[in-house]
C-alpha cells in the first residue's frame, strides 16, 4: 500500500465527496474505502486523531442509510478540516 500524504489525502477526501453529490454511490463508496486506507496508517501520527476517528461511525452510519450528502459533508468538510488543523500543529 501506498501512504499518501495530508494534502493528497484531503484531495482525495473532496473528489470521493464530489462523487457522492453528483449519485455516483458506487465510485463514491470504493473511493471512501480507499480513503480510510490511506487514512489508518497515519492516524498514529496524528495527535486529533481520536477526534478523526469519532467521525468515523458517523461516516459508515450515513452511508448505510444512504445519506450521500451528509456522508459528502463530512469527508469535504469535518474530516479535512481536521486535517488541516493536524498541518498547522505540524507547521509550528
Amino acid at each position: 500500500m501506498i501512504i499518501c500524504n495530508t494534502d493528497t489525502l484531503k484531495e482525495k477526501l473532496v473528489s470521493t465527496a464530489q462523487l457522492l453529490r453528483l449519485g455516483q454511490e458506487a465510485e463514491g463508496s470504493k473511493r471512501l474505502r480507499e480513503c480510510l486506507d490511506h487514512l489508518e496508517p497515519m492516524l498514529p501520527t496524528l495527535t486529533n486523531s481520536q477526534a478523526i476517528l469519532a467521525s468515523v461511525p458517523a461516516m459508515l452510519s450515513a452511508q448505510e442509510r444512504q445519506d450521500w450528502l451528509g456522508l459528502a459533508d463530512t469527508l469535504e468538510y469535518e474530516i479535512t478540516a481536521l486535517l488541516n488543523q493536524q498541518q498547522q500543529i505540524q507547521a509550528k
